[in-house]
């Protein structure tokens, strides 16, 4: 059932290294189960009898990754290789190692379908993990209410597993989250957000975060998101709430983490911004820099990135900049100020947003703005700064004082070749940089 061929080198080393030196070991957790999927493992863990002063003593580099946890890394040509000393349930996040059994190692491990065991040789199940593998079912192992209490995170785990691998939670699994929802705020940051990115990136991100709801995880996660439920649009162009027409934009968008990013926080924003006209028709006027401005606030406390926060915090404020009749040297402009990549997850997310619309919108215009791009791009025309035939030095070099005068005249340049490409040449800049002199 197991193909051993996807199972590196170096694992094995690790595995028969810590059996032959009379430590029961096996292969465990998320690889198991990949295994079994047929699929390629990312992560391998394996869980022994040894202790982690025992583990550091039979191979030569090891790092303590998690030492109170009983957990170290063997590093086996440059591959990292978790290994834990075998733990008892309620104890999984307790500063203590112990000799415990493998059966009570699995007992207090999350779901039954990370329960599986593989000692090399066969496949060995102690929780029903492979019924429920089987039959594509999402289990928590003894009582669901116990493993949330050791580590909540196991809550949104549940749902992100649902959201990877296309699994039904069990009821009972499920129905245990909603009383114990608010132990979600012991939960790092970091860890909330982790698995957050791979509801994201999943194939279907919007059950996920239907799912957080519906437990009344999102209230303690993102208290913002969870206000845009139920909270009706009064729009001829929207027939739903504003938190299903997010969903909808986040289905139809493609699984790069900052484009699926800056749609779940596109609207965020409307509930703070509605506002009824004389006729009853709702409006959300500058709604899109209230979202820019609390999806920097939401990232922030997710402990994110700067470079991301970036990106997404800008896509979600230019959402609504209409770039339908944009050509030439305004196009060029914008696809400087934005970049390639973040232009074209703009026009991706609009185009989302407007076959999310109630209204029959056409995105035609978004696949003719994506055609030019693409020619300005093969043609290499000039876009930016360094696109240009001349530089501050060429400016020196026929009068120009190291200074300010420089930076004003090089744009002023761009202006010019981005509405005229073909006068970007050496010569014809340096004629117009000289005409500039009596601006400055």
């Amino acid at each position: 059932m197991i193909d051993k061929d996807k199972i590196p080198e170096s694992v094995w080393r690790t595995l028969e290294t810590l059996q032959f030196h009379g430590y029961e070991s096996f292969l465990v957790g998320g690889a198991v189960r990949d295994l079994l999927m047929g699929k390629i493992p990312q992560d391998f863990d394996i869980c022994t009898a040894g202790t982690p002063e025992e583990v550091k003593k039979l191979f030569p580099k090891v790092v303590e990754t998690g030492l109170p946890f009983g957990t170290v890394t063997v590093i086996e040509e440059s591959l990292g290789v978790e290994v834990t000393t075998f733990r008892a349930r309620d104890s999984a996040l307790k500063a203590q190692v112990e000799k415990n059994t493998v059966r009570e190692d699995v007992s207090a491990r999350d779901f039954t379908i990370n329960g599986l065991l593989f000692d090399g040789k066969e496949l060995i199940d102690l929780v029903g993990g492979l019924p429920d593998l089987l039959g594509g079912k999402i289990k928590g192992i003894g009582q669901p209410c116990n493993r949330y209490r050791e580590d909540p995170l196991r809550m949104i785990r549940g749902i992100r597993f649902h959201c990877q691998l296309g699994f039904e939670i069990e009821k009972k699994t499920l129905e245990a989250i909603f009383p114990q929802a608010y132990l979600i705020e012991r939960v790092a940051p970091e860890r909330i957000r982790e698995e957050l990115i791979k509801i994201l990136i999943s194939e279907q991100p919007a059950s996920g975060f239907n799912l957080l709801h519906q437990t009344g995880l999102l209230k303690y996660i993102l208290p913002e998101l969870e206000n845009c439920f139920g909270f009706e649009q009064r729009n001829p162009h929207h027939n739903q709430d504003v938190f299903h027409h997010i969903m909808t934009v986040l289905e139809k968008t493609s699984p790069d983490l900052i484009l699926r990013l800056a749609a779940l926080f596109h609207d965020i924003g409307k509930p703070v911004t509605f506002s009824l006209d004389e006729k009853e028709v709702g409006h959300f006027y500058g709604h899109e820099l209230q979202s820019q401005k609390m999806t920097d606030e939401i990232m922030s406390r997710l402990k994110w990135d700067r470079k991301t926060k970036d990106q997404v915090t800008l896509l979600v404020g230019e959402h609504m900049h209409h770039l339908s009749p944009m050509k030439g040297k305004a196009l060029k402009r914008m696809l400087n100020r934005l970049g390639k990549e973040n232009m074209e997850r703009l026009l991706d997310l609009q185009a989302a947003d407007l076959k999310a619309c109630s209204s029959s919108q056409d995105s035609l215009s978004i696949e003719v703005i994506k055609k030019e791009i693409n020619r300005i791009l093969a043609t290499q025309e000039p876009i930016s700064l360094k696109d240009l035939a001349i530089g501050g030095k060429d400016l020196i070099e026929i009068g120009y004082p190291p200074g300010p005068e420089i930076g004003k005249a090089l744009h002023l340049l761009l202006e010019k070749v981005q509405e005229n490409p073909g006068i970007n040449s050496s010569k014809e800049l340096k004629k117009l940089a000289r005409g500039f002199r009596p601006i400055f």
